[in-house]
């Protein structure tokens, strides 16, 4: 029996495989619902195995929206389009900026098998309005959160799928152990400015002595990647030797996966501004460990404060101190009671079943 499941072109039309977006398509391979390709740029360098098949495109930045690389995107689009007509089964999904950029060619040029995730906060908000009304029912978005924040709240929420994770197989969730002396803090993400590393450090050293003491921060992450990683990682030591830290701050560097963190802290921290979705968010709740969050982004439409964890106001140190010191002086960590069974909408095998279902209607 022929096998009749849409192959899809999973474009981010980046140079290699690290972000979260790829540890999705990853994912949503891994359940093999339906044949995935990774769609890249020209020369595209993986840091492992993939476990999937990839498509090298005519290269475009990956992560721009502007009117050069919009005008570039014309040519992957053209190179899609000629992947799309040599077969029926196949759909485009563009998960990136540019992903999004060569969808309105597509759509321009009457291509129908073709929809859209959009996994990132930008700027312009005016255009990806204008993308809403061009792709109409083929453009989704992660969160609630998100659509409310590009100005298209009130419309479908079925317009929203989430970002997905392939949660290990256990039991039962890592019981926390406290010593009774230190709490024991994790960060997870890549050395860059906009997640905020900074801000937990700041907060750290705004706390009382006594307080203070009681804390260990270690952060898993690459140092390396596009945007200000370099002068951003001198700066967090810098930071950190100024503050006193040096004792209570560990930088890790990058790691195989966050297991082993994981199983060792007691509370996770993610303090980036409008992150649209975090998937260390998922495996630390999974794993049976609270999480800290700035509140925004897709935070809001997973953390359950006093439940699964707690949100501070975005970008303020001294609020991220406020709860620090909450952890400290009341019996908050003993109280969280995570609903493990309610992540399972954020499963690659449910969220795979979901796309498979948008794929069927095109």
């Amino acid at each position: 029996m022929s096998d009749t499941r849409p192959t899809v072109l999973h474009y981010v039309g980046y140079d290699d495989d690290r972000g979260g977006i790829v540890s999705v398509v990853r994912a949503l391979a891994a359940t093999r619902v339906f044949p995935c390709i990774l769609g890249v740029n020209t020369g595209f360098v993986p840091s492992r195995e993939l476990e999937l098949p990839v498509l090298e495109l005519p290269r475009l930045e990956g992560e721009t929206i502007g009117l050069r690389n919009f005008w570039r995107a014309r040519a992957a689009a053209r190179a899609v389009q000629a992947w799309l007509q040599a077969d029926a089964s196949r759909v485009f999904h563009g998960h990136s900026r540019a992903g999004l950029l060569v969808a309105l060619w597509l759509k321009r040029w009457g291509e129908r098998r073709l929809v859209v995730s959009v996994h990132c906060y930008g700027r312009q908000r005016w255009f990806y309005r204008w993308a809403v009304r061009q792709l109409g029912d083929r453009l989704f978005w992660l969160t609630p959160a998100m659509q409310c924040y590009y100005g298209v709240q009130g419309r479908d929420e079925g317009q929203c799928i989430p970002s997905c994770t392939t949660f290990p197989e256990m039991t039962q969730q890592r019981a926390r152990v406290f010593d009774g002396k230190t709490i024991r803090l994790g960060g997870v993400g890549s050395l860059l400015r906009w997640k905020g590393w900074h801000l937990v450090i700041k907060a750290l050293e705004a706390l009382p002595t006594e307080i203070r003491q009681r804390f260990h921060f270690a952060h898993i992450g690459s140092g390396s990647g596009p945007g200000d990683s370099g002068g951003y990682v001198q700066e967090l030591t810098n930071q950190v030797k100024e503050a006193g830290l040096r004792d209570a701050v560990e930088w890790r560097g990058e790691q195989p996966s966050a297991d082993a963190l994981l199983n060792e802290i007691d509370c996770l921290v993610l303090p980036s501004e409008n992150e649209p979705f975090s998937l260390a968010m998922l495996e630390a709740l999974h794993a049976g460990v609270p999480v800290l969050r700035a509140d925004s982004g897709g935070a809001v439409n997973v953390i359950e404060p006093g439940r699964n964890g707690w949100l501070f106001r975005s970008g303020d140190y001294a609020d991220l101190a406020r709860v620090l010191r909450s952890l400290v002086e009341t019996d908050a960590l003993a109280k969280i009671q995570i609903d493990r069974e309610g992540l399972r909408r954020f499963s690659a095998p449910v969220v795979a079943q979901q796309w498979a279902a948008v794929y069927a209607r095109l």
